[in-house]
């Protein structure tokens, strides 16, 4: 079971998050879109990215914007593992994907879905005709795209896509150590993903992963994960 651990901000707290038991760490790196406080310099992203590479940790930049040239330079300049297009304003369509693959050899594609009703499934399907990974979730945040609402949404939904598509699916939305455990049971994804319920939010909007509970998390996850892969 994929643990990934979005939005880190900084190499210390990055370290310990993967100490934790993060199998992808999420990111956004300097761009024009986004909370300002969540942007990492790209200097600081190097280091994460590199210290990741060595642990085998997979790495994902967060895209919060609708300029495709800066997506694609961004994905040039810091080499993710995973480029994961979140923003509101655009998604990723088939040219979008053959030019990343094109001119970013290894780097994977993740789209976020909107899980709003039963039309998710039909979205989710076409972007797993050229997508590599899905990542559904909850909710339309103004300054962060698809996600980051800290809500969960109909999981019948996620299990559907999961059964529906080919490829990957990390699932999103309001999950902590305290559901991680029962959604993993109902939906059987490749992932689960946690950012709200694993972070202190402060009053000016910075946030700080809270380690205990990414441990909590990524235990509980493994867990769930144990009881089904070994019946």
């Amino acid at each position: 079971m994929i643990k990934q651990i979005y939005s880190l901000v900084n190499y210390n707290e990055s370290v310990a998050t993967m100490d934790a038991g993060a199998d992808h760490i999420g990111l956004v790196p300097m761009q024009s879109g986004g909370v300002p406080a969540h942007r990492v310099p790209l200097d600081v992203v190097d280091r994460i990215f590199a210290e990741a590479r060595r642990r085998g940790v997979k790495c994902v930049a967060i895209m919060l914007n609708k300029d495709v040239e800066e997506m694609i330079f961004l994905a040039k300049r810091v080499k993710p593992d995973i480029l994961h297009i979140a923003g509101m304003d655009y998604t990723a369509d088939e040219a979008f994907a053959e030019r990343l693959h094109k001119e970013c050899p290894g780097v994977k594609l993740m789209q976020a879905v909107l899980v709003d009703g039963p039309a998710a499934v039909d979205r989710a399907k076409h972007y797993a005709t050229f997508c590599d990974f899905l990542l559904t979730d909850s909710g339309l945040a103004a300054d962060t795209g698809i996600g980051a609402s800290g809500m969960t949404h109909d999981w019948s939904i996620d299990a559907e896509i999961v059964r529906s598509v080919n490829i990957p699916v990390i699932v999103a939305g309001g999950l902590g150590p305290d559901n991680v455990e029962e959604c993993i049971r109902q939906i059987h994804p490749y992932g689960v993903d946690s950012l709200t319920k694993t972070s202190y939010k402060y009053s000016d909007g910075v946030m700080e992963k809270d380690i205990d509970k990414v441990r909590l998390f990524c235990q509980r996850a493994d867990a769930a994960a144990a009881e089904y892969e070994n019946k």
